[in-house]
């Protein structure tokens, strides 16, 4: 398998590709360009068959639509799945533009997704959303907008819980060994470090 990687849209959101030998990637959050998830695609000489999302906000799902009408599956939490088709994807508060869709698959916390010959585990994550989830793809975490580097994601939007996001973290940096954390925006860490020096593991 190969690891893509592209940061985009006004929030500067990070997308991951997931490719396996044959040339098709599974897409972890889609961002909200559409033109330069394509130019990826041709880059690289993938296709997408599928897009999972860490969670439902507009910045994270926002090609989600495109790429489903280009024939990926979508996959999403079975809590989060409602926000495709309304506001509560917050694309409204900010102003920016969603287009609204049903997605093909959903998930929850402990199932193992087998897309494209590559293992995914899914992990429930509640706390920025209350269906927020991490992917664990061999030594690596796609952690959305739970954990940073150095930091973890905002609670204050709707179905956001602080006390759950502690748990969640906790939830992590309980997992066995070191893995590579890939978040949602800003750059790379591991979870070994994290649980050094991210300040939210001294909250409680």
């Amino acid at each position: 398998m190969k690891l893509y990687h592209l940061q985009s849209g006004p929030l500067n959101v990070n997308s991951y590709f997931l490719v396996n030998d044959f040339s098709q990637a599974v897409v972890i959050d889609s961002g909200e360009n559409y033109k330069k998830i394509k130019q990826v695609c041709e880059q690289y000489g993938f296709i997408v068959k599928a897009v999972l999302l860490t969670h439902a906000h507009f910045d994270h799902a926002g090609n989600a639509k495109k790429l489903q009408d280009d024939g990926a599956k979508i996959y999403i939490s079975k809590l989060d799945a409602p926000k495709l088709l309304n506001e509560d994807n917050l694309s409204s508060d900010f102003g920016r533009k969603f287009d609204y869709l049903t997605a093909d698959y959903t998930f929850s916390d402990g199932d193992e997704l087998d897309i494209c010959e590559i293992k995914i585990k899914v992990i429930a994550t509640p706390g920025h959303t209350d269906g927020s989830v991490c992917f664990m793809v061999d030594n690596s975490l796609f952690t959305g907008d739970t954990l940073f580097y150095g930091s973890v994601g905002r609670t204050d939007f709707k179905s956001g819980n602080r006390e759950q996001m502690v748990m969640s973290i906790k939830k992590l940096f309980n997992l066995d060994g070191d893995y590579t954390v890939y978040p949602g925006h800003d750059g790379f860490t591991t979870l070994e470090r994290e649980r050094k020096y991210n300040i939210f593991a001294e909250y409680d």
